[in-house]
């Protein structure tokens, strides 16, 4: 089949129905409209996610994977204080992405793979994937926030700033300078106020402890009004297009393999389990 595009919404349905037929992979950017500082604009983790969408696809077998619509509504509550944010409850959110995994399911598709944006929409997003997969047996979904990519971690560890990696940083900053640098106001670069942190409250992207007492930290939500007046956090001065670059080239090349993890693995059903079978395996006597 002579294929025009690996995004699904630009394709035919009879295009849809063969490829559901070749058991690809769906991948699924997700992010959400809300503030990134001064100098970012609102759908900043929107292009993030399909920036390492793109790159993957760039990077798979041709036919293995195929882009869905970006889920572009996510958990932006705690934001909501600055002026723009557009997003879902909890409960819709995770009903809106458990009925787009149903939609694609009812196409044939039957590997999902979100790649996320946005830190607070991991929860829901997982709660989705168990609650499709009840609804779905014998499917696969799962999902991923870019900054759980070890490859990413380690670009942007050896290559970036020490500057923390949260919000409208030096590390979102950079990859928005990969992906879309017009829509950057680099007259309006600021740094962000200072994140009051404890032992066990402290937030960074790339799991880099503050100080060398710190633990593994709770997670903990807040209005970000609260301790914040323009919206960062981080040092976006610190951003360069090389090392968004890097991380966008790490970031696709990881997701490529986790696809192709996915199509390699076996679609499993629940199986009936009873006190019997036990019984059966216990050892003898």
């Amino acid at each position: 089949m002579n294929r025009v595009s690996t995004q699904l919404a630009e394709l035919t349905w009879p295009e849809v129905a063969a490829l559901a037929a070749e058991d690809p992979v769906v991948i699924v950017p997700v992010g959400t409209i809300e503030q990134h500082g001064p100098h970012l604009p609102l759908d900043t983790d929107n292009r993030i996610a399909e920036g390492f969408v793109s790159a993957a696809v760039g990077c798979c077998e041709p036919g293995t994977a195929i882009v869905a619509p970006t889920v572009a509504f996510g958990l932006s509550q705690h934001l909501a204080d600055f002026p723009g944010a557009i997003y879902h409850t909890t409960k819709v959110f995770i009903d809106v992405l458990t009925e787009v995994y149903a939609s694609l399911a009812r196409s044939g598709f039957r590997r999902i793979l979100a790649v996320n944006a946005h830190g607070s929409n991991g929860a829901p997003l997982d709660l989705a994937s168990r609650e499709a997969l009840f609804r779905h047996p014998g499917h696969l979904f799962a999902y991923v926030s870019w900054w759980e990519l070890g490859d990413v971690c380690k670009v942007a560890v050896d290559q970036g700033p020490e500057s923390v990696a949260s919000h409208a940083c030096a590390f979102e900053t950079s990859l928005m300078l990969a992906a879309a640098p017009e829509l950057i106001r680099m007259d309006r670069l600021v740094t962000g106020d200072e994140f009051p942190t404890s032992p066990h409250v402290w937030r960074d992207l790339l799991g880099r402890a503050p100080r060398a007492e710190y633990k593994k930290p709770i997670r903990v939500t807040e209005p970000w009004s609260g301790w914040s007046r323009n919206g960062v956090r981080g040092d976006p001065r610190e951003a360069t297009v090389e090392l968004g670059r890097a991380m966008f080239e790490a970031g696709g090349a990881e997701i490529a393999e986790i696809v192709a993890e996915l199509r390699d693995r076996p679609l499993m059903s629940a199986q009936s389990i009873s006190v019997g079978d036990l019984a059966e395996e216990a050892p003898g006597e």
